[in-house]
């Protein structure tokens, strides 16, 4: 009986084409990640998207912890505060990095009868490493988070030729872009035009860092191969097109997930008819844990299955507020201190 049953999983498996999961799923058939095979059955980790194919990233471009730590970290905790702060934030972990400057705008959404909220970044230049920095405040205060959830019911935009945003990400974005984003970065670019860039950012910021890592891209500034993106507690930003154009573009692209940080579930994909779901881009990472030093994280290789963060049955504020043992609420405006 046992023979009987291994023969039968043996022709079974045989049987079944052990084709690549893109084309796969070009073939209208489900890819099963548990065994690597396309139409498997029964299977628990069906792929049914290409964009959840699993893939992990080119090693010459892995994410380093330790690096997330000592040199993210102060980036977008710079981002997050003033002018002087940003600056004590390099000094105290950063020496060689040197804000540029800092761009405050009005983001408030016009169709809300509600008090003026306002969106902030900075750029910054290290001359001796040649980066310059993009980095973007998350979100202040609880009208500008209804503003967020609020607009998760209403339109989206077209960015660019590759899918849709959300509207009031789009709109910040370029309120920030027409504000002197623009000009700024033509004339770092200018200035240092072999330089990387890097772009960061938490929560809100997170999502503006994503869409301005995509948007010097598009607008023929900087190549994608210069340009590396890694947020903190992004909420899902963009469409399925956009999520695709992104994680084919960036080479050095990660969102790190914090244990059971709510903001990056939303929207609640799965709650938003289909021909209105988000999705994140590549790359999660994904601590579950404290996120002390030390402490292991996931390489996810879905973009955004139920994988990784996305198993995870409940939700909590706390950790998103928490990212690498810090408390992103007063880091920034603390000069970003060591330990």
């Amino acid at each position: 009986m046992k023979f009987f049953l291994v023969l039968t999983a043996f022709l079974l498996i045989s049987s079944i084409s052990a084709d690549s999961c893109e084309n796969c799923l070009a073939s209208g058939k489900h890819y099963c990640a548990d065994v690597k095979l396309c139409a498997f059955s029964p299977c628990l980790n069906t792929i049914t998207h290409a964009l959840n194919c699993p893939s992990l990233p080119n090693s010459t471009f892995a994410y380093d912890d330790n690096v997330a730590r000592t040199q993210w970290l102060p980036l977008f905790g710079a981002g997050a505060t003033n002018g002087p702060n940003a600056q004590k934030c390099f000094d105290n972990n950063w020496p060689t990095m040197k804000l540029s400057k800092r761009i405050l705008v009005n983001c408030s959404d016009p169709s809300l009868v509600l008090p003026e909220t306002q969106c902030s970044m900075i750029t910054a230049v290290d001359q001796t490493k040649q980066i310059l920095v993009m980095s973007f405040r998350g979100t202040v205060g609880g009208i500008q988070l209804g503003e967020e959830f609020l607009n998760y019911f209403q339109a989206k935009k077209k960015f660019f030729d590759s899918g849709e945003i959300f509207e009031f990400f789009y709109d910040a974005y370029l309120a920030l872009w027409q504000g002197g984003l623009e000009q700024e970065m033509r004339n770092l670019k200018y200035k240092y035009p072999n330089y990387e860039v890097w772009v960061t950012g938490h929560s809100l910021g997170g999502a503006l860092a994503s869409i301005g890592a995509s948007w010097i891209v598009k607008a023929g500034l900087f190549q994608s191969s210069k340009i590396k993106l890694l947020t903190v507690g992004q909420p899902r930003t963009g469409d399925y097109d956009y999520s695709m154009w992104h994680q084919n573009t960036f080479a050095y692209s990660y969102r790190v997930v914090h244990h059971r940080d709510l903001v990056p579930h939303v929207p609640f994909q799965y709650e938003i008819s289909d021909k209105d779901k988000m999705y994140h881009h590549r790359t999660e990472i994904w601590y579950n844990n404290n996120m002390t030093i030390g402490s292991t994280y996931h390489v996810c290789a879905e973009a955004d299955g139920f994988y990784c963060s996305n198993q995870q049955p409940d939700y909590s504020w706390n950790d998103h507020m928490h990212y690498y043992n810090t408390d992103l609420g007063y880091y920034g405006g603390l000069g970003c201190p060591k330990n």
